[in-house]
């Protein structure tokens, strides 16, 4: 077994006994998921929890936010801040609704074909949705990245980037939960 194989174990291992219970972890939901995702961006898990919630009460299938209003749309987002994020959300889901049929990506870079959603976002999504292996880095990866490999890079340095992005990949080679390891990743951090 070699020590990536060893560290996604030990990983995968962790986080199913000390995950949090959040409520976008007991769906399948590519929507709800997805909507997760947009929103955890730059805010904090509780405060994310009850506007996700609310979210989905109002816009629960990616149909309903497509038809909805921009007023609509801003006013759903309200407490989050960076209103850019729901714009591109809502640009994003009319596309799936009309350019896709409703149907959502399946891959990486099928999510990030979409409009506002990066190279974290698709790889959440993906491995979260579909199992595909392709790591995320964040600031959490990076941090994890960092006290294991005991590397002393700034956080903003892109050499650090590139360390985690290799490491978590890596991990990702010797992994049987693509989904679980980022999120395990996530939640380290």
């Amino acid at each position: 077994m070699t020590d990536h194989a060893k560290a996604a174990g030990l990983l995968l291992e962790w986080y199913r006994l000390q995950a949090r219970d959040l409520p976008w972890r007991r769906t399948q939901d590519p929507w709800a998921i997805w909507v997760s995702e947009i929103m955890l961006q730059q805010t904090r898990v509780e405060a994310v929890i009850p506007k996700w919630l609310a979210f989905l009460q109002r816009f629960p299938r990616v149909n309903d936010f497509a038809e909805a209003s921009e007023d609509q749309v801003l006013q759903s987002w309200s407490g989050l801040g960076y209103y850019r994020r729901v714009r591109m959300l809502h640009r994003a889901a009319q596309q799936v609704v009309q350019d896709r049929g409703g149907l959502f990506p399946t891959s990486s870079d099928q999510w990030q074909s979409l409009p506002g959603v990066g190279a974290y976002t698709s790889a959440a999504l993906a491995s979260i949705l579909g199992g595909e292996p392709v790591a995320v880095v964040d600031g959490n990866v990076k941090r994890v990245t960092a006290r294991l490999l005991g590397l002393e890079f700034r956080a903003d340095q892109a050499a650090l980037h590139r360390a985690a992005t290799i490491w978590a990949q890596r991990l990702h080679d010797h992994s049987w939960d693509a989904g679980d390891l980022n999120q395990a990743l996530m939640e380290l951090g």
